[in-house]
């Protein structure tokens, strides 16, 4: 039969030169803004721990009112909401660099967010009062 197509598969050689020679993190200098953006929040995370703990400090040893002790526990929430955003920001950027997605990884991602946000909401509620308190001593 003349009209039989042949499907077989005709393997050709063909040598591709690589521009790029391959390196063991070759994806990281494509992607910087997975490693700036998260560099740029540690840097502000830093510097709100410093802040919370001046605040920490003075109120601890230097105030004491009624007040305060609304604003003290705020920025003890703050510190911790902070310092618990800075280990996943550092976990982040190691898993970018490293490529480390074990289930230790996963777990520990996990936990971390979780009281993440049991102290993001705990910092909202101190809010919450310290606002409800001060409408409540103008009335």
């Amino acid at each position: 039969d003349s009209n039989a197509t042949d499907f077989s598969l005709v393997y050709q050689s063909y040598e591709y030169e690589n521009p790029q020679p391959v390196t063991e993190y070759w994806c990281i200098s494509h992607n910087y803004s997975a490693l700036i953006i998260p560099g740029v929040f540690i840097v502000i995370c830093l510097c709100g721990l410093v802040g919370n703990m001046v605040v920490v400090r003075f109120l601890v040893f230097h105030m004491k009112n009624p007040f305060t002790v609304y604003v003290l526990n705020l920025a003890i929430a703050d510190f911790s909401l902070l310092l618990f955003f800075l280990t996943i920001l550092t976990l982040h950027i190691l898993s970018t660099i490293y490529g480390i997605y074990s289930l230790e990884y996963i777990l520990s991602h996990y936990v971390l967010m979780v009281l993440f946000l049991f102290f993001y909401y705990a910092s909202m509620y101190l809010l919450t009062a310290m606002s409800i308190e001060r409408c409540a001593s103008v009335l």
